[in-house]
Protein backbone atom coordinates (compact mmCIF):
# COMPACT_ATOMS: atom_id res chain seq x y z
CA UNK A 1 0.00 0.00 0.00
CA UNK A 2 2.65 2.00 1.11
CA UNK A 3 4.75 1.55 -2.58
CA UNK A 4 0.69 2.27 -3.97
CA UNK A 5 1.05 5.83 -1.89
CA UNK A 6 4.75 6.83 -3.90
CA UNK A 7 3.61 5.84 -7.03
CA UNK A 8 0.20 8.20 -6.74
CA UNK A 9 2.63 10.91 -5.07
CA UNK A 10 5.20 10.38 -8.47
CA UNK A 11 2.01 10.85 -10.78
CA UNK A 12 0.86 13.72 -9.74
CA UNK A 13 4.22 15.40 -9.91
CA UNK A 14 4.18 14.29 -13.25
CA UNK A 15 0.94 15.44 -13.85
CA UNK A 16 1.86 18.90 -12.23
CA UNK A 17 4.51 18.92 -15.04
CA UNK A 18 2.90 17.32 -18.38
CA UNK A 19 -0.40 19.00 -18.25
CA UNK A 20 -1.28 22.57 -19.82
CA UNK A 21 -3.66 24.68 -18.29
CA UNK A 22 -6.47 26.49 -20.48
CA UNK A 23 -4.11 29.49 -19.55
CA UNK A 24 -0.51 27.92 -20.78
CA UNK A 25 -2.41 27.14 -23.85
CA UNK A 26 -3.63 30.67 -24.65
CA UNK A 27 -0.13 31.70 -24.10
CA UNK A 28 1.56 29.49 -26.65
CA UNK A 29 -1.25 30.59 -28.91
CA UNK A 30 -0.39 33.88 -28.66
CA UNK A 31 3.34 33.55 -29.04
CA UNK A 32 3.26 31.30 -31.74
CA UNK A 33 0.95 33.68 -33.66
CA UNK A 34 3.59 37.00 -32.79
CA UNK A 35 6.60 34.44 -33.66
CA UNK A 36 5.06 33.95 -37.34
CA UNK A 37 4.55 37.84 -37.51
CA UNK A 38 8.51 38.28 -35.92
CA UNK A 39 10.23 36.25 -38.85
CA UNK A 40 7.70 37.21 -41.47
CA UNK A 41 9.12 40.85 -40.60
CA UNK A 42 12.77 39.65 -40.63
CA UNK A 43 12.52 40.17 -36.61
CA UNK A 44 14.33 37.56 -34.32
CA UNK A 45 12.37 34.58 -33.82
CA UNK A 46 12.15 31.07 -33.23
CA UNK A 47 10.51 30.12 -36.44
CA UNK A 48 12.58 30.27 -39.48
CA UNK A 49 9.90 31.07 -42.59
CA UNK A 50 10.91 30.05 -45.21
CA UNK A 51 8.98 31.07 -48.50
CA UNK A 52 8.20 27.96 -50.77
CA UNK A 53 7.24 30.03 -53.98
CA UNK A 54 4.26 28.11 -54.50
CA UNK A 55 0.89 28.83 -54.33
CA UNK A 56 -2.35 27.06 -53.79
CA UNK A 57 -3.03 23.92 -56.58
CA UNK A 58 -6.56 24.86 -58.33
CA UNK A 59 -7.50 21.66 -58.15
CA UNK A 60 -7.78 21.08 -61.61
CA UNK A 61 -4.22 19.53 -62.26
CA UNK A 62 -4.44 16.98 -64.38
CA UNK A 63 -1.46 14.77 -65.56
CA UNK A 64 1.09 12.00 -65.24
CA UNK A 65 4.28 13.36 -63.33
CA UNK A 66 7.06 11.71 -61.37
CA UNK A 67 7.99 12.48 -57.36
CA UNK A 68 10.70 11.96 -55.54
CA UNK A 69 10.67 11.47 -51.90
CA UNK A 70 14.08 11.76 -50.17
CA UNK A 71 13.83 12.41 -46.86
CA UNK A 72 16.12 9.50 -45.30
CA UNK A 73 17.77 6.78 -45.86
CA UNK A 74 15.32 5.17 -47.91
CA UNK A 75 14.35 6.89 -51.20
CA UNK A 76 10.97 6.41 -52.84
CA UNK A 77 10.10 7.41 -56.74
CA UNK A 78 6.53 7.15 -58.02
CA UNK A 79 5.03 7.79 -61.16
CA UNK A 80 1.29 9.72 -59.91
CA UNK A 81 -1.56 10.13 -61.67
CA UNK A 82 -3.47 13.72 -60.86
CA UNK A 83 -7.11 13.85 -62.36
CA UNK A 84 -8.38 17.21 -61.05
CA UNK A 85 -10.08 16.39 -57.82
CA UNK A 86 -10.19 13.12 -58.18
CA UNK A 87 -8.37 11.15 -55.74
CA UNK A 88 -4.50 11.13 -57.23
CA UNK A 89 -3.35 7.71 -58.03
CA UNK A 90 0.00 6.32 -57.67
CA UNK A 91 0.22 4.12 -60.90
CA UNK A 92 4.14 3.05 -59.64
CA UNK A 93 6.36 3.40 -57.12
CA UNK A 94 10.18 2.05 -56.25
CA UNK A 95 11.35 2.16 -52.70
CA UNK A 96 15.22 1.59 -52.38
CA UNK A 97 17.55 1.94 -49.65
CA UNK A 98 20.71 3.53 -50.16
CA UNK A 99 22.61 1.28 -47.98
CA UNK A 100 22.70 -2.41 -49.01
CA UNK A 101 25.67 -4.43 -47.20
CA UNK A 102 24.06 -7.78 -48.65
CA UNK A 103 24.31 -5.85 -52.31
CA UNK A 104 28.07 -4.43 -51.30
CA UNK A 105 26.99 -0.38 -51.67
CA UNK A 106 26.52 2.59 -49.01
CA UNK A 107 25.84 5.88 -50.33
CA UNK A 108 25.38 7.35 -47.13
CA UNK A 109 29.05 7.67 -45.35
CA UNK A 110 31.40 10.64 -45.59
CA UNK A 111 33.77 9.31 -48.36
CA UNK A 112 30.56 8.83 -50.64
CA UNK A 113 30.78 11.61 -53.26
CA UNK A 114 27.51 13.92 -53.92
CA UNK A 115 28.11 13.06 -57.61
CA UNK A 116 27.95 9.09 -56.97
CA UNK A 117 24.94 9.43 -54.70
CA UNK A 118 23.26 11.93 -56.78
CA UNK A 119 23.92 9.25 -60.06
CA UNK A 120 22.54 6.66 -58.06
CA UNK A 121 19.47 8.79 -57.23
CA UNK A 122 19.21 9.34 -61.14
CA UNK A 123 19.38 5.53 -61.64
CA UNK A 124 16.27 4.96 -59.56
CA UNK A 125 14.41 7.59 -61.03
CA UNK A 126 15.14 6.50 -65.04
CA UNK A 127 14.01 3.48 -63.82
CA UNK A 128 10.51 4.29 -63.36
CA UNK A 129 10.31 7.41 -66.41
CA UNK A 130 11.08 4.38 -68.86
CA UNK A 131 12.22 6.61 -71.17
CA UNK A 132 9.12 9.09 -70.83
CA UNK A 133 9.47 12.68 -70.87
CA UNK A 134 8.37 13.61 -67.21
CA UNK A 135 8.08 16.76 -64.90
CA UNK A 136 9.45 15.89 -61.85
CA UNK A 137 8.64 17.11 -58.07
CA UNK A 138 11.18 16.57 -55.38
CA UNK A 139 10.20 16.40 -51.84
CA UNK A 140 13.55 17.05 -50.27
CA UNK A 141 13.65 16.52 -46.21
CA UNK A 142 16.50 18.22 -45.36
CA UNK A 143 18.11 21.34 -44.85
CA UNK A 144 17.78 24.02 -47.80
CA UNK A 145 17.60 27.42 -48.77
CA UNK A 146 15.03 27.62 -51.54
CA UNK A 147 14.83 30.80 -53.94
CA UNK A 148 12.05 29.67 -56.47
CA UNK A 149 9.99 26.67 -56.67
CA UNK A 150 12.45 24.69 -58.91
CA UNK A 151 15.84 25.95 -57.23
CA UNK A 152 17.02 25.26 -53.22
CA UNK A 153 20.52 25.17 -52.19
CA UNK A 154 21.86 22.53 -50.25
CA UNK A 155 22.73 23.35 -45.93
CA UNK A 156 23.16 20.23 -44.58
CA UNK A 157 22.53 16.83 -43.68
CA UNK A 158 20.94 14.88 -40.52
CA UNK A 159 22.69 13.02 -38.48
CA UNK A 160 21.96 9.45 -40.82
CA UNK A 161 23.96 10.77 -44.19
CA UNK A 162 27.01 11.93 -44.10
CA UNK A 163 27.94 12.70 -47.81
CA UNK A 164 30.30 15.23 -48.86
CA UNK A 165 30.45 18.33 -51.65
CA UNK A 166 26.95 18.94 -51.70
CA UNK A 167 27.02 22.41 -49.53
CA UNK A 168 25.82 25.42 -51.46
CA UNK A 169 25.37 23.64 -54.61
CA UNK A 170 21.36 23.58 -56.28
CA UNK A 171 19.63 20.40 -55.42
CA UNK A 172 17.93 20.14 -58.70
CA UNK A 173 20.87 21.48 -61.34
CA UNK A 174 22.80 18.45 -59.68
CA UNK A 175 19.94 16.09 -60.51
CA UNK A 176 18.98 17.24 -63.70
CA UNK A 177 22.83 16.82 -64.65
CA UNK A 178 22.93 13.09 -63.20
CA UNK A 179 19.89 12.66 -65.10
CA UNK A 180 20.93 13.65 -68.39
CA UNK A 181 24.17 11.48 -67.59
CA UNK A 182 21.99 8.49 -67.37
CA UNK A 183 20.12 9.04 -70.99
CA UNK A 184 17.58 10.44 -68.96
CA UNK A 185 17.52 14.07 -70.08
CA UNK A 186 13.22 13.57 -70.95
CA UNK A 187 12.86 13.78 -67.05
CA UNK A 188 13.22 17.58 -65.73
CA UNK A 189 12.94 18.43 -62.13
CA UNK A 190 11.52 21.72 -62.18
CA UNK A 191 9.93 21.68 -58.55
CA UNK A 192 11.88 20.92 -54.96
CA UNK A 193 9.56 21.02 -51.89
CA UNK A 194 9.91 19.64 -48.29
CA UNK A 195 7.74 16.99 -47.13
CA UNK A 196 5.43 19.55 -45.00
CA UNK A 197 4.69 21.70 -47.96
CA UNK A 198 4.13 18.69 -49.61
CA UNK A 199 1.66 17.65 -47.41
CA UNK A 200 -0.04 20.76 -47.50
CA UNK A 201 -0.08 20.95 -51.19
CA UNK A 202 -1.84 17.38 -51.06
CA UNK A 203 -4.51 18.90 -48.47
CA UNK A 204 -5.02 21.87 -50.82
CA UNK A 205 -6.02 20.26 -54.16
CA UNK A 206 -8.62 17.60 -52.07
CA UNK A 207 -9.83 20.45 -50.33
CA UNK A 208 -10.08 23.84 -50.67
CA UNK A 209 -10.87 24.58 -47.17
CA UNK A 210 -6.84 23.33 -46.33
CA UNK A 211 -4.57 26.18 -45.31
CA UNK A 212 -2.01 23.96 -43.08
CA UNK A 213 -0.76 20.74 -43.83
CA UNK A 214 1.49 18.54 -40.80
CA UNK A 215 3.92 16.06 -40.45
CA UNK A 216 2.88 14.53 -36.78
CA UNK A 217 5.44 11.65 -37.51
CA UNK A 218 9.10 10.90 -36.24
CA UNK A 219 9.93 14.50 -36.75
CA UNK A 220 6.81 17.16 -36.05
CA UNK A 221 6.50 20.37 -38.89
CA UNK A 222 3.62 22.36 -40.11
CA UNK A 223 3.23 24.51 -43.35
CA UNK A 224 0.33 27.36 -44.20
CA UNK A 225 -0.85 29.71 -46.83
CA UNK A 226 0.34 32.93 -45.87
CA UNK A 227 -1.53 35.44 -47.98
CA UNK A 228 0.54 37.53 -50.42
CA UNK A 229 -2.60 40.11 -52.00
CA UNK A 230 -1.48 42.23 -54.70
CA UNK A 231 -3.01 44.73 -56.86
CA UNK A 232 -5.78 42.19 -59.08
CA UNK A 233 -4.92 39.27 -57.23
CA UNK A 234 -6.68 39.83 -53.12
CA UNK A 235 -6.74 35.89 -52.16
CA UNK A 236 -3.56 35.16 -53.69
CA UNK A 237 -1.06 33.33 -51.20
CA UNK A 238 2.13 31.47 -50.56
CA UNK A 239 3.05 28.33 -48.71
CA UNK A 240 5.74 28.90 -46.31
CA UNK A 241 7.77 26.28 -44.36
CA UNK A 242 8.07 27.79 -40.42
CA UNK A 243 9.99 24.73 -39.12
CA UNK A 244 7.41 24.88 -36.32
CA UNK A 245 9.09 22.28 -34.86
CA UNK A 246 11.80 25.04 -33.63
CA UNK A 247 9.23 27.05 -31.82
CA UNK A 248 10.64 27.31 -28.36
CA UNK A 249 8.72 29.86 -26.27
CA UNK A 250 7.50 26.92 -24.08
CA UNK A 251 6.97 25.63 -20.37
CA UNK A 252 9.87 22.99 -19.48
CA UNK A 253 9.52 19.93 -17.55
CA UNK A 254 13.05 18.88 -15.86
CA UNK A 255 12.67 15.49 -18.07
CA UNK A 256 12.36 17.94 -21.31
CA UNK A 257 15.07 20.04 -20.26
CA UNK A 258 16.98 16.69 -19.63
CA UNK A 259 16.97 15.19 -22.93
CA UNK A 260 17.17 18.48 -24.66
CA UNK A 261 20.91 18.78 -23.06
CA UNK A 262 21.63 14.58 -24.03
CA UNK A 263 20.39 15.28 -27.13
CA UNK A 264 22.18 15.53 -30.45
CA UNK A 265 21.01 19.41 -31.14
CA UNK A 266 20.97 20.94 -27.71
CA UNK A 267 19.00 23.97 -27.53
CA UNK A 268 16.82 23.64 -31.10
CA UNK A 269 13.79 21.66 -32.15
CA UNK A 270 12.51 22.39 -28.58
CA UNK A 271 8.82 21.79 -29.94
CA UNK A 272 9.96 19.02 -31.73
CA UNK A 273 11.40 17.20 -28.54
CA UNK A 274 8.37 17.66 -26.80
CA UNK A 275 5.97 16.24 -29.35
CA UNK A 276 6.88 13.90 -32.35
CA UNK A 277 7.62 10.33 -32.24
CA UNK A 278 11.09 10.32 -32.23
CA UNK A 279 11.26 11.77 -28.71
CA UNK A 280 8.09 10.53 -26.62
CA UNK A 281 9.27 7.07 -25.66
CA UNK A 282 12.60 8.49 -24.35
CA UNK A 283 10.23 11.06 -22.15
CA UNK A 284 8.10 8.15 -20.71
CA UNK A 285 11.48 6.73 -20.10
CA UNK A 286 12.97 8.98 -18.19
CA UNK A 287 9.91 9.36 -16.40
CA UNK A 288 9.62 5.74 -15.14
CA UNK A 289 13.47 5.90 -14.28
CA UNK A 290 13.28 8.67 -11.76
CA UNK A 291 9.89 7.09 -10.29
CA UNK A 292 11.20 4.03 -10.30
CA UNK A 293 13.85 4.26 -6.66
CA UNK A 294 10.76 6.31 -5.09
CA UNK A 295 8.16 3.47 -6.19
CA UNK A 296 9.52 0.63 -5.39
CA UNK A 297 9.84 -0.71 -9.62
CA UNK A 298 13.94 -0.94 -9.09
CA UNK A 299 12.82 -3.78 -11.92
CA UNK A 300 13.32 -1.08 -14.71
CA UNK A 301 16.85 -1.22 -14.21
CA UNK A 302 16.85 -5.06 -14.79
CA UNK A 303 14.85 -3.95 -18.61
CA UNK A 304 17.10 -2.42 -20.96
CA UNK A 305 15.02 -0.61 -23.13
CA UNK A 306 13.87 1.15 -19.86
CA UNK A 307 17.59 1.87 -18.19
CA UNK A 308 19.50 2.91 -21.58
CA UNK A 309 18.76 6.13 -23.48
CA UNK A 310 16.43 5.87 -26.55
CA UNK A 311 15.68 2.55 -25.34
CA UNK A 312 12.21 2.95 -25.73
CA UNK A 313 10.28 4.13 -28.83
CA UNK A 314 6.83 5.52 -29.67
CA UNK A 315 5.42 2.28 -30.74
CA UNK A 316 5.91 0.91 -26.52
CA UNK A 317 4.37 4.23 -26.06
CA UNK A 318 1.20 3.44 -28.57
CA UNK A 319 1.05 -0.21 -27.04
CA UNK A 320 0.93 1.24 -22.84
CA UNK A 321 -1.61 4.01 -23.91
CA UNK A 322 -3.81 1.83 -26.33
CA UNK A 323 -3.89 -1.21 -23.63
CA UNK A 324 -7.72 -1.23 -22.30
CA UNK A 325 -7.95 -3.94 -21.04
CA UNK A 326 -9.35 -4.63 -17.57
CA UNK A 327 -5.96 -6.04 -16.22
CA UNK A 328 -3.94 -4.04 -18.22
CA UNK A 329 -2.96 -7.67 -20.00
CA UNK A 330 -0.91 -5.84 -22.61
CA UNK A 331 1.21 -3.94 -20.81
CA UNK A 332 1.95 -7.29 -19.07
CA UNK A 333 2.69 -8.93 -21.60
CA UNK A 334 5.07 -6.60 -22.59
CA UNK A 335 7.05 -6.48 -19.31
CA UNK A 336 7.21 -10.43 -18.96
CA UNK A 337 8.51 -10.13 -22.34
CA UNK A 338 11.13 -7.57 -21.38
CA UNK A 339 11.85 -9.12 -18.32
CA UNK A 340 10.57 -13.20 -17.88
CA UNK A 341 9.93 -14.55 -14.63
CA UNK A 342 9.59 -11.45 -12.83
CA UNK A 343 5.59 -10.52 -12.15
CA UNK A 344 4.84 -6.65 -12.54
CA UNK A 345 1.54 -5.55 -9.93
CA UNK A 346 -1.59 -4.18 -11.21
CA UNK A 347 -0.56 -0.83 -9.87
CA UNK A 348 2.97 -0.97 -11.51
CA UNK A 349 1.69 -1.66 -14.96
CA UNK A 350 -1.32 1.53 -14.19
CA UNK A 351 1.94 3.62 -13.20
CA UNK A 352 3.48 2.91 -16.70
CA UNK A 353 0.22 3.44 -18.77
CA UNK A 354 -0.63 6.92 -16.92
CA UNK A 355 3.10 7.89 -17.81
CA UNK A 356 2.30 7.29 -21.30
CA UNK A 357 -0.91 9.04 -21.49
CA UNK A 358 0.34 12.09 -19.85
CA UNK A 359 3.67 12.00 -22.19
CA UNK A 360 1.75 11.66 -25.58
CA UNK A 361 -1.65 13.73 -24.42
CA UNK A 362 0.77 16.47 -23.89
CA UNK A 363 2.16 16.72 -26.89
CA UNK A 364 -1.35 16.33 -28.71
CA UNK A 365 -1.95 19.52 -26.63
CA UNK A 366 0.82 21.30 -27.81
CA UNK A 367 0.32 20.31 -31.38
CA UNK A 368 -2.94 21.49 -31.15
CA UNK A 369 -1.55 25.14 -29.31
CA UNK A 370 0.61 25.25 -32.63
CA UNK A 371 -2.49 24.67 -35.09
CA UNK A 372 -4.18 27.46 -32.77
CA UNK A 373 -1.23 30.14 -33.30
CA UNK A 374 -1.20 29.36 -37.15
CA UNK A 375 -5.15 29.69 -36.96
CA UNK A 376 -5.25 33.04 -35.34
CA UNK A 377 -2.91 34.65 -37.82
CA UNK A 378 -4.73 33.24 -40.57
CA UNK A 379 -8.32 33.80 -38.96
CA UNK A 380 -8.45 36.12 -36.13
CA UNK A 381 -12.44 36.68 -36.26
CA UNK A 382 -12.95 33.29 -36.85
CA UNK A 383 -15.14 33.53 -39.57
CA UNK A 384 -13.84 30.78 -42.15
CA UNK A 385 -13.90 27.17 -42.50
CA UNK A 386 -10.19 25.79 -42.66
CA UNK A 387 -8.62 22.40 -43.08
CA UNK A 388 -5.54 20.81 -41.75
CA UNK A 389 -4.02 18.17 -43.67
CA UNK A 390 -2.09 15.63 -41.53
CA UNK A 391 0.62 13.08 -42.35
CA UNK A 392 2.65 10.82 -40.03
CA UNK A 393 2.41 7.53 -38.56
CA UNK A 394 2.35 9.25 -34.63
CA UNK A 395 -1.32 11.33 -35.91
CA UNK A 396 -2.41 7.94 -37.63
CA UNK A 397 -1.03 5.17 -35.32
CA UNK A 398 -0.76 6.82 -31.42
CA UNK A 399 -4.27 5.72 -29.91
CA UNK A 400 -6.28 8.82 -28.92
CA UNK A 401 -4.04 11.24 -30.57
CA UNK A 402 -5.67 12.42 -33.21
CA UNK A 403 -8.78 13.09 -30.79
CA UNK A 404 -6.77 14.51 -28.26
CA UNK A 405 -5.45 17.47 -31.00
CA UNK A 406 -9.01 17.59 -31.84
CA UNK A 407 -10.35 18.22 -27.94
CA UNK A 408 -7.57 20.29 -26.94
CA UNK A 409 -8.27 22.85 -30.21
CA UNK A 410 -12.07 22.71 -29.29
CA UNK A 411 -11.87 22.93 -25.78
CA UNK A 412 -8.60 25.38 -25.23
CA UNK A 413 -8.62 27.01 -28.54
CA UNK A 414 -12.24 27.65 -28.96
CA UNK A 415 -12.08 26.04 -32.42
CA UNK A 416 -15.25 23.76 -33.17
CA UNK A 417 -14.63 20.40 -35.25
CA UNK A 418 -17.39 21.97 -37.26
CA UNK A 419 -15.23 24.70 -38.00
CA UNK A 420 -11.73 22.99 -38.66
CA UNK A 421 -11.54 19.40 -40.13
CA UNK A 422 -8.73 17.44 -40.20
CA UNK A 423 -7.68 14.73 -43.29
CA UNK A 424 -5.44 12.46 -43.65
CA UNK A 425 -3.07 13.00 -46.66
CA UNK A 426 -1.87 9.64 -47.83
CA UNK A 427 1.51 9.46 -49.41
CA UNK A 428 1.98 13.36 -49.06
CA UNK A 429 5.01 13.61 -50.15
CA UNK A 430 5.15 11.67 -53.14
CA UNK A 431 1.70 13.46 -54.11
CA UNK A 432 2.67 17.19 -53.18
CA UNK A 433 5.72 16.74 -55.23
CA UNK A 434 3.48 16.17 -58.35
CA UNK A 435 1.26 19.01 -57.87
CA UNK A 436 4.42 21.35 -57.36
CA UNK A 437 5.53 19.51 -60.72
CA UNK A 438 2.10 20.02 -62.42
CA UNK A 439 1.99 23.76 -60.43
CA UNK A 440 5.49 24.25 -61.87
CA UNK A 441 4.60 23.21 -65.62
CA UNK A 442 1.27 25.52 -65.67
CA UNK A 443 3.88 28.57 -65.10
CA UNK A 444 6.54 27.34 -67.24
CA UNK A 445 3.92 27.66 -70.29
CA UNK A 446 2.16 30.44 -69.22
CA UNK A 447 5.32 33.08 -69.16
Amino acid sequence: MAEECKMADALMEAWREFTLSAEQFGRIVEDFAASIEDGLSQRPSPLQMLPAYIGRPAGDEAGVYLSLDFGGTNLRVAEVELAGKNKPSIRKLHRVSLKDADAGYDYTGADTNVRDLFAFIARQVAAVAGGQERLLGHSFSYASRQTALGRASFLGWAKEIKVSGLAGQDINDLLAEELARQQAAAVRPVAVLNDTTATLLAAAYLCPDADLGSVCGTGHNTAYYEPQSRYGEPDRVMAYNPESGGFDRLSRSRFDEELDRDSDSPGRQRLEKMVAGRYLGELVRRILQAGRGDCGMQFIDEIPCLSHPDGLSSVDVAWFVGDRSKELEHIDAWLKEKLPGRPASLAERHFIKAVAELVAERAATLVAASYAGFLRRLDPQRRRRHAIGVNGSLYEKMPGFAEGIQAALTRFGGWPATQVEFLVVEEAPLVGAAIAAAIAGREEATR
